[in-house]
């Protein structure tokens, strides 16, 4: 079970330093991070109204973070949910998400997977979010990595992701060709190379994925 947030959201911390307040946000670079409104002020309203300017953002602690994506990004993402959708769709197992998707997490911060499944179990009566920002977890979180993502970042959505509820999470590196697979937050069960699969395991029992697959077409860096 999901051990989504209740209540009033938490009040954002508060820092005594620039550099504290940088290394909370997960060390990101300034420059995705949004001053209109402050940070510390922002809620989800604000976050959507970039979101319908065409604007990902991710909400956390207050303060609005401009999502990277790309053009490589969004092809990667959109391989892996082509092959979750036909494996999910027939067997009627639950719904699977794209960069859009934005989930608030346990603690009340919003995420973006790049791709995510959702098993029907999880929703209740079985059916598909309408609100905008749920309060969900995904089954399987999928992040690919942009050029300013940086190792705390991603450090801390994971551990957002699997204290929320997240089973299973793949990490894809474009420029090493390669998919961590996290059960945990800490430290990836195996790094997946382009001669290597990658599976369900126990949230999808079943599907395959060729790494391969994910860069097919792609030119090496």
């Amino acid at each position: 079970m999901n051990r989504m947030p209740t209540g009033a959201p938490p009040k954002p911390p508060r820092f005594d330093t620039a550099a504290e307040w940088l290394h909370a946000l997960g060390d990101v670079p300034p420059e995705r991070i949004i001053f209109h409104p402050l940070p510390g002020t922002a809620t989800e309203a604000d976050l959507l109204h970039f979101v319908e300017r065409d604007k990902l953002c991710e909400l956390i602690d207050g303060t609005l973070v401009e999502k990277p994506v790309g053009y490589l990004e969004s092809f990667i993402a959109g391989i892996i949910i082509t092959h979750l959708n036909q494996f999910v769709i027939p067997r009627g197992l639950g719904i699977v998400t794209g960069e859009a998707g934005m989930m608030r997490l346990l603690g009340g911060r919003v995420r973006i997977p790049d791709a995510a499944f959702v098993s029907f179990d999880r929703l209740p009566g079985r059916m598909v979010p309408t609100e905008p920002v749920p309060s969900l977890a995904p089954d399987l979180a999928v992040e690919v990595l942009s050029e300013t993502n940086t190792p705390a970042e991603m450090g801390q959505k994971l551990r957002e992701y699997f204290e929320s509820g997240t089973r299973l999470a793949w990490v894809v590196d474009p420029v090493s060709r390669s998919v961590a697979v996290y059960h945990a937050p800490d430290s990836p069960v195996q790094t997946a190379l382009e001669s290597d699969v990658l599976g369900g395991e126990m949230v999808l029992p079943g599907f395959t994925l060729a790494v391969a697959a994910l860069f097919h077409g792609v030119p090496r860096a």
